[in-house]
């Protein structure tokens, strides 16, 4: 390791537990509750699908385009995040997408007891819509509340929701269909996020008039609208000094969020075919969501001593093992579950680094466009990976072959992120305060 990345990244657990002194819980926990919720939706059509399946006497692959749709929603919803965050402001847009998806899920609801496929693709393309505008909205609105010192910490914690959310889908899954069934979950999943953000009216703070002035975080004044609006695009993330950063962490998020998205979508289906039961499957999610969480503490704590860009490469590797585990370990259902909670911690902690390497990467003008895309560019992964997983299933490919292939675009991951690592970080622009701010990003970045 080179001197200088370890001399900026810091002091290892004591500089984590100091990132966190004077954090603003009230901002980071709603934001937080936000990618928790955004989570729990996401999983809960992955857990309900053996059940579904056994109800309307289908093939579990016939749901592939409602897995698709959902995760092509969250595509446009993410590119679109720049711009909305230039016309409604950061704390709008999210409570505004937080609607959204709670409104999907309700509807969902009313669909699914109509038994219909293209009813239910329809309406999850819309609540796509909704969970892809709450993350980039939640990060960067709690990250404008806290200097850059924290806003890695913060980042890291705000986007664990998402793992979270998986857990608590797991975790109660087979309850909850036992007791609600799968159209209660889906009552349960819109009740939640609308009061929420019915919460979050009440009390979510803006962001800071200081951040305000110059980033697309907040609305803009109407002067100022013209120069937001081009730094929400997705050109300003080319700037010198950030093209080959930019194409290298776009690498990076859609080949990992390929990973992740394969698994959580069709983990519980995949582990049917390993014996489980339908009503058992969730437990699955359960193991690689909560392995996501210790993931993400893991992260944080590699981050901070060896920097964000060195912990980008540790952890696609410890994902791809467990994938490679969870692949070859035959009928053992602990070991399953155990390789599951490892190659949860790997991939879900990578996808939570990528969003945390957007955050330190783009300066504050940019960041909500910086965090939009990239995070736009892995759901473009999260499309390709189940609906490739969706055709194999189809096509009757064992389930331990399928987790087999998604360590694959894992190991280039971890490759992309070496080169990004071994990156000459050379500053493009010109301009005490800009160069000022550009220089300490880099050092976080680092």
């Amino acid at each position: 390791m080179r001197h200088d990345e370890s001399t900026a990244a810091g002091g290892g657990p004591g500089s984590v537990l100091a990132s966190f002194r004077g954090m603003r819980f009230g901002v980071v926990g709603l934001a937080f509750l936000a990618v928790l919720l955004d989570g729990f939706d996401s999983a809960s059509l992955s857990f309900v699908l053996p059940s579904l399946a056994e109800q309307w006497g289908v093939a579990s692959a016939d749901f592939t385009p409602a897995v698709v749709l959902t995760n092509i929603g969250v595509v446009l919803g993410y590119l679109a995040s720049g711009r909305l965050a230039v016309r409604l402001g950061l704390r709008r847009m999210l409570i505004a997408g937080t609607l959204l998806f709670a409104a999907g899920s309700l509807v969902t609801a009313l669909v699914l007891p109509m038994q219909s496929l293209t009813g239910l693709s329809t309406v999850r393309l819309i609540t796509g819509l909704g969970l892809g505008v709450v993350l980039p909205g939640a990060v960067s609105l709690a990250t404008a509340h806290h200097p850059d010192g924290q806003r890695q910490s913060v980042s890291v914690t705000v986007t664990l929701g998402l793992a979270f959310g998986g857990t608590v889908a797991g975790v109660f899954g087979s309850s909850m269909l036992a007791s609600v069934g799968a159209t209660g979950v889906f009552w349960i999943g819109g009740a939640l996020p609308l009061l929420l953000a019915l919460l979050m009216g009440r009390r979510l703070p803006a962001a800071p008039a200081s951040v305000a002035a110059d980033s697309t975080v907040a609305a803009p004044e109407a002067g100022d609208s013209a120069a937001a609006a081009r730094e929400a695009r997705a050109g300003a993330l080319f700037a010198p000094g950030l093209r080959a950063a930019t194409l290298l962490l776009w690498l990076f998020a859609f080949l990992v969020f390929i990973a992740s998205y394969t698994l959580q979508s069709w983990v519980p289906t995949l582990l049917t075919g390993y014996g489980f039961a339908a009503s058992q499957a969730p437990i699955g999610l359960a193991f690689l969501s909560f392995g996501g969480v210790i993931g993400g503490i893991v992260l944080l704590l590699l981050a901070a001593r060896w920097g964000i860009k060195f912990a980008l490469m540790v952890m696609p590797v410890i994902g791809a093992v467990s994938m490679v585990a969870a692949a070859t370990v035959g009928t053992d259902h602990t070991a399953l579950l155990l390789a599951l909670a490892g190659s949860g911690a790997g991939v879900t902690a990578s996808q939570i680094g990528q969003l945390t390497l957007a955050v330190a990467m783009y300066p504050s003008a940019t960041r909500t466009a910086g965090v939009g895309w990239a995070a736009a560019l892995g759901r473009v992964g999260s499309i390709v990976g189940p609906a490739t997983a969706g055709i194999l299933l189809a096509l009757s490919l064992p389930g331990d072959d399928i987790v087999l292939l998604t360590a694959i675009p894992v190991v280039v991951a971890a490759v992309s992120a070496a080169v990004l690592w071994r990156l000459p970080h050379a500053v493009g622009r010109t301009g005490g305060a800009e160069d000022a701010e550009r220089k300490q990003r880099e050092v976080t970045a680092r």
